[in-house]
Protein backbone atom coordinates (compact mmCIF):
# COMPACT_ATOMS: atom_id res chain seq x y z
CA UNK A 1 0.00 0.00 0.00
CA UNK A 2 3.05 1.86 0.32
CA UNK A 3 4.76 1.78 -2.53
CA UNK A 4 1.23 2.45 -4.28
CA UNK A 5 0.86 5.41 -2.41
CA UNK A 6 4.59 6.64 -3.55
CA UNK A 7 3.86 5.57 -6.99
CA UNK A 8 0.72 8.20 -7.05
CA UNK A 9 2.65 10.81 -5.87
CA UNK A 10 5.52 10.33 -8.15
CA UNK A 11 3.19 10.15 -11.18
CA UNK A 12 1.21 13.51 -9.81
CA UNK A 13 4.60 15.71 -9.40
CA UNK A 14 5.58 14.22 -12.76
CA UNK A 15 2.21 15.28 -14.26
CA UNK A 16 2.30 18.52 -12.50
CA UNK A 17 6.14 19.40 -13.57
CA UNK A 18 4.87 18.44 -17.26
CA UNK A 19 1.43 20.56 -16.95
CA UNK A 20 3.95 23.60 -15.79
CA UNK A 21 6.24 22.85 -19.01
CA UNK A 22 3.13 23.22 -20.91
CA UNK A 23 1.85 26.57 -19.16
CA UNK A 24 5.80 28.08 -19.37
CA UNK A 25 6.16 27.08 -23.12
CA UNK A 26 2.54 27.52 -24.02
CA UNK A 27 1.85 28.91 -27.81
CA UNK A 28 -0.53 31.42 -26.92
CA UNK A 29 -0.53 33.81 -30.39
CA UNK A 30 -0.79 30.47 -32.50
CA UNK A 31 -3.91 28.63 -29.99
CA UNK A 32 -5.66 32.13 -29.86
CA UNK A 33 -5.45 32.40 -33.90
CA UNK A 34 -6.50 28.77 -34.04
CA UNK A 35 -9.57 29.67 -31.74
CA UNK A 36 -10.48 32.45 -33.95
CA UNK A 37 -10.48 30.35 -37.15
CA UNK A 38 -12.97 27.98 -35.48
CA UNK A 39 -15.35 30.66 -34.17
CA UNK A 40 -14.76 32.97 -37.35
CA UNK A 41 -15.73 30.22 -39.57
CA UNK A 42 -19.21 28.89 -37.88
CA UNK A 43 -20.47 32.50 -36.59
CA UNK A 44 -22.20 35.55 -37.90
CA UNK A 45 -19.62 37.89 -36.15
CA UNK A 46 -16.07 38.36 -36.04
CA UNK A 47 -13.79 37.55 -33.24
CA UNK A 48 -10.23 39.07 -32.55
CA UNK A 49 -8.29 37.80 -29.54
CA UNK A 50 -5.08 38.88 -27.94
CA UNK A 51 -2.23 36.26 -27.76
CA UNK A 52 -3.29 33.18 -24.85
CA UNK A 53 -1.59 32.61 -21.57
CA UNK A 54 -2.80 28.68 -20.56
CA UNK A 55 -3.31 28.68 -16.56
CA UNK A 56 -3.51 25.89 -14.56
CA UNK A 57 -7.27 25.35 -15.19
CA UNK A 58 -8.43 27.49 -18.16
CA UNK A 59 -7.21 29.31 -21.14
CA UNK A 60 -6.77 32.99 -20.68
CA UNK A 61 -6.71 35.96 -22.97
CA UNK A 62 -6.68 39.62 -21.87
CA UNK A 63 -8.94 41.04 -24.67
CA UNK A 64 -11.01 39.91 -26.91
CA UNK A 65 -12.87 42.15 -29.78
CA UNK A 66 -16.17 41.26 -31.65
CA UNK A 67 -16.75 42.69 -34.49
CA UNK A 68 -19.26 43.07 -37.47
CA UNK A 69 -18.65 40.52 -40.82
CA UNK A 70 -19.10 42.73 -43.22
CA UNK A 71 -17.01 45.41 -41.61
CA UNK A 72 -14.49 44.19 -39.83
CA UNK A 73 -12.77 47.56 -39.94
CA UNK A 74 -15.28 49.28 -38.29
CA UNK A 75 -15.24 49.40 -34.25
CA UNK A 76 -15.65 46.47 -32.43
CA UNK A 77 -19.38 46.07 -31.38
CA UNK A 78 -17.88 44.71 -27.82
CA UNK A 79 -14.40 44.55 -26.01
CA UNK A 80 -14.44 42.26 -23.89
CA UNK A 81 -11.71 41.52 -21.05
CA UNK A 82 -10.66 38.61 -18.67
CA UNK A 83 -11.76 36.20 -21.57
CA UNK A 84 -11.48 32.82 -20.10
CA UNK A 85 -12.08 29.64 -21.64
CA UNK A 86 -12.42 26.63 -19.73
CA UNK A 87 -10.34 23.54 -19.63
CA UNK A 88 -13.51 20.73 -19.71
CA UNK A 89 -15.03 18.14 -21.82
CA UNK A 90 -17.43 20.47 -23.50
CA UNK A 91 -15.15 21.81 -25.41
CA UNK A 92 -15.67 18.70 -27.80
CA UNK A 93 -19.28 20.48 -28.67
CA UNK A 94 -18.43 23.74 -28.55
CA UNK A 95 -16.51 26.96 -27.09
CA UNK A 96 -17.03 27.82 -23.71
CA UNK A 97 -16.50 31.64 -22.55
CA UNK A 98 -16.49 33.27 -19.36
CA UNK A 99 -15.46 37.38 -19.38
CA UNK A 100 -15.63 40.70 -17.75
CA UNK A 101 -18.06 43.60 -20.10
CA UNK A 102 -16.67 47.35 -19.17
CA UNK A 103 -15.39 47.32 -15.56
CA UNK A 104 -18.23 45.50 -13.82
CA UNK A 105 -20.05 43.52 -15.98
CA UNK A 106 -19.67 39.91 -17.39
CA UNK A 107 -20.87 37.94 -19.78
CA UNK A 108 -21.10 33.91 -20.12
CA UNK A 109 -21.89 32.05 -23.65
CA UNK A 110 -21.15 28.60 -25.34
CA UNK A 111 -21.11 28.74 -29.34
CA UNK A 112 -21.23 25.21 -30.39
CA UNK A 113 -19.37 23.55 -33.57
CA UNK A 114 -21.78 22.05 -35.13
CA UNK A 115 -25.21 23.58 -36.90
CA UNK A 116 -28.29 23.16 -34.92
CA UNK A 117 -26.39 22.90 -31.84
CA UNK A 118 -27.91 25.11 -28.96
CA UNK A 119 -25.97 28.25 -27.79
CA UNK A 120 -26.26 30.34 -24.73
CA UNK A 121 -25.55 33.78 -23.08
CA UNK A 122 -25.94 34.98 -20.14
CA UNK A 123 -24.55 37.59 -17.95
CA UNK A 124 -25.28 41.72 -16.20
CA UNK A 125 -23.81 44.63 -17.36
CA UNK A 126 -23.87 48.45 -16.56
CA UNK A 127 -25.64 49.98 -19.86
CA UNK A 128 -23.18 53.42 -19.95
CA UNK A 129 -19.77 50.77 -19.99
CA UNK A 130 -21.29 49.39 -23.70
CA UNK A 131 -20.82 51.69 -26.50
CA UNK A 132 -24.40 51.72 -28.24
CA UNK A 133 -24.07 51.38 -32.00
CA UNK A 134 -23.63 53.96 -34.06
CA UNK A 135 -26.95 54.47 -35.63
CA UNK A 136 -28.58 55.09 -32.53
CA UNK A 137 -26.56 58.13 -31.57
CA UNK A 138 -26.39 60.81 -29.82
CA UNK A 139 -28.99 58.62 -27.50
CA UNK A 140 -27.45 57.33 -24.03
CA UNK A 141 -28.20 54.32 -21.86
CA UNK A 142 -27.14 54.26 -17.81
CA UNK A 143 -28.26 51.46 -15.60
CA UNK A 144 -28.05 47.66 -14.55
CA UNK A 145 -29.11 45.13 -16.67
CA UNK A 146 -29.35 41.26 -16.70
CA UNK A 147 -30.21 38.85 -19.58
CA UNK A 148 -30.08 35.62 -20.05
CA UNK A 149 -31.24 33.30 -23.80
CA UNK A 150 -30.85 30.39 -25.62
CA UNK A 151 -30.68 29.89 -29.75
CA UNK A 152 -30.39 27.13 -31.91
CA UNK A 153 -27.70 27.97 -34.83
CA UNK A 154 -28.58 27.18 -38.23
CA UNK A 155 -26.92 27.33 -41.25
CA UNK A 156 -27.87 31.24 -41.90
CA UNK A 157 -27.31 32.38 -38.48
CA UNK A 158 -24.00 30.86 -38.24
CA UNK A 159 -23.11 32.69 -41.90
CA UNK A 160 -24.58 35.89 -40.49
CA UNK A 161 -27.40 36.65 -42.26
CA UNK A 162 -29.82 36.45 -39.43
CA UNK A 163 -30.26 36.19 -36.21
CA UNK A 164 -30.47 32.51 -34.26
CA UNK A 165 -33.88 31.30 -33.52
CA UNK A 166 -34.92 31.50 -30.55
CA UNK A 167 -35.56 33.37 -26.86
CA UNK A 168 -33.97 36.10 -24.99
CA UNK A 169 -35.02 37.82 -21.69
CA UNK A 170 -33.92 40.56 -20.09
CA UNK A 171 -34.44 42.99 -16.99
CA UNK A 172 -33.10 46.52 -16.17
CA UNK A 173 -33.21 48.60 -12.89
CA UNK A 174 -32.81 52.48 -12.33
CA UNK A 175 -32.09 53.14 -15.95
CA UNK A 176 -31.57 56.43 -17.35
CA UNK A 177 -32.25 57.67 -21.37
CA UNK A 178 -30.42 61.06 -22.74
CA UNK A 179 -30.51 62.39 -25.82
CA UNK A 180 -33.42 61.32 -27.53
CA UNK A 181 -34.52 63.95 -30.01
CA UNK A 182 -37.82 65.01 -31.46
CA UNK A 183 -38.45 67.65 -33.72
CA UNK A 184 -34.39 68.87 -33.72
CA UNK A 185 -35.20 69.28 -29.89
CA UNK A 186 -33.27 67.20 -27.82
CA UNK A 187 -36.27 65.86 -24.78
CA UNK A 188 -35.24 65.95 -20.96
CA UNK A 189 -33.35 62.84 -18.80
CA UNK A 190 -36.05 59.77 -18.75
CA UNK A 191 -35.94 57.65 -15.57
CA UNK A 192 -37.37 54.26 -15.38
CA UNK A 193 -37.12 52.39 -12.48
CA UNK A 194 -37.65 48.86 -13.61
CA UNK A 195 -38.03 47.63 -17.49
CA UNK A 196 -38.67 43.97 -18.41
CA UNK A 197 -38.12 42.65 -21.68
CA UNK A 198 -38.68 38.82 -23.58
CA UNK A 199 -38.26 38.08 -27.02
CA UNK A 200 -38.33 35.99 -29.88
CA UNK A 201 -35.30 36.06 -32.36
CA UNK A 202 -35.01 34.80 -35.47
CA UNK A 203 -35.83 36.33 -39.24
CA UNK A 204 -37.71 38.50 -37.37
CA UNK A 205 -37.74 39.74 -33.92
CA UNK A 206 -40.69 39.42 -32.18
CA UNK A 207 -41.49 41.50 -28.75
CA UNK A 208 -43.31 39.35 -26.77
CA UNK A 209 -42.62 41.71 -23.79
CA UNK A 210 -41.64 44.53 -23.37
CA UNK A 211 -42.71 46.54 -19.68
CA UNK A 212 -41.44 49.66 -18.10
CA UNK A 213 -42.13 51.53 -15.64
CA UNK A 214 -41.15 55.34 -13.95
CA UNK A 215 -41.76 58.77 -15.86
CA UNK A 216 -43.14 56.67 -19.05
CA UNK A 217 -45.34 53.77 -17.82
CA UNK A 218 -46.68 50.94 -20.45
CA UNK A 219 -45.53 48.49 -23.09
CA UNK A 220 -44.36 47.52 -26.47
CA UNK A 221 -45.25 44.68 -28.95
CA UNK A 222 -45.12 43.95 -32.47
CA UNK A 223 -42.11 43.01 -35.09
CA UNK A 224 -38.65 44.10 -36.30
CA UNK A 225 -36.78 42.66 -39.22
CA UNK A 226 -33.45 42.83 -39.13
CA UNK A 227 -31.11 43.91 -41.65
CA UNK A 228 -27.41 42.73 -40.53
CA UNK A 229 -26.21 44.16 -43.26
CA UNK A 230 -26.93 47.53 -42.97
CA UNK A 231 -28.78 47.77 -39.10
CA UNK A 232 -30.53 51.01 -40.63
CA UNK A 233 -32.56 49.68 -42.90
CA UNK A 234 -33.99 46.79 -40.16
CA UNK A 235 -38.06 47.18 -40.59
CA UNK A 236 -39.80 48.55 -37.86
CA UNK A 237 -43.34 47.24 -36.98
CA UNK A 238 -43.89 48.06 -33.46
CA UNK A 239 -46.73 49.55 -31.03
CA UNK A 240 -46.41 51.54 -27.98
CA UNK A 241 -48.84 51.88 -25.58
CA UNK A 242 -47.91 54.04 -22.90
CA UNK A 243 -48.30 56.99 -20.32
CA UNK A 244 -46.36 59.89 -18.66
CA UNK A 245 -45.99 60.98 -15.00
CA UNK A 246 -46.84 64.61 -15.18
CA UNK A 247 -43.65 66.24 -13.90
CA UNK A 248 -41.91 64.49 -16.45
CA UNK A 249 -44.61 66.04 -18.98
CA UNK A 250 -43.79 69.55 -17.62
CA UNK A 251 -39.97 69.14 -17.85
CA UNK A 252 -40.76 68.73 -22.02
CA UNK A 253 -41.42 73.07 -21.73
CA UNK A 254 -42.13 74.22 -25.26
CA UNK A 255 -42.61 70.34 -26.46
CA UNK A 256 -45.18 69.50 -24.04
CA UNK A 257 -48.09 70.44 -26.30
CA UNK A 258 -47.25 68.37 -28.96
CA UNK A 259 -46.90 65.10 -26.71
CA UNK A 260 -50.14 65.85 -25.30
CA UNK A 261 -51.91 66.27 -28.70
CA UNK A 262 -50.65 62.34 -29.10
CA UNK A 263 -52.39 61.41 -26.00
CA UNK A 264 -56.03 60.09 -25.87
CA UNK A 265 -57.71 60.07 -22.32
CA UNK A 266 -53.80 60.34 -20.70
CA UNK A 267 -52.07 57.60 -22.82
CA UNK A 268 -50.44 57.44 -25.74
CA UNK A 269 -51.05 54.87 -28.33
CA UNK A 270 -48.33 55.24 -31.23
CA UNK A 271 -47.55 52.83 -34.41
CA UNK A 272 -43.62 52.99 -35.20
CA UNK A 273 -42.98 51.60 -38.27
CA UNK A 274 -40.47 52.43 -41.76
CA UNK A 275 -37.12 51.47 -40.64
CA UNK A 276 -34.51 52.38 -37.40
CA UNK A 277 -32.67 54.87 -40.43
CA UNK A 278 -36.46 56.70 -41.07
CA UNK A 279 -38.62 55.78 -38.82
CA UNK A 280 -42.17 56.54 -38.95
CA UNK A 281 -44.24 57.47 -35.97
CA UNK A 282 -47.89 57.90 -36.44
CA UNK A 283 -51.58 58.27 -33.72
CA UNK A 284 -53.13 54.98 -33.93
CA UNK A 285 -56.58 55.60 -34.63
Amino acid sequence: MRRLGIFLLAFLVTLGGVWAGVIWKFPGDAVSRYVESRVNRSQGFILALHPAEMRWNRLYIPRAEIRRRDKPKSPPLFILTDFTVPITWRLAWGLPVRAVLGKKGRVEAFLPWKEGGKAMLKGELLLEEVALPAVMRPIALKGHFTFSGEFTMNAAARAGTELPSGTLEGKGTNLTITGVTVGGKILKITRLSNMEIRIHTGKEVRMEKVLVEGDIQGNITGRMTPNLRNPRQTLLGLQINASFRNAWLAGLGQLRPVAESYLKKGRLILTLDGTIGSPRLRARK
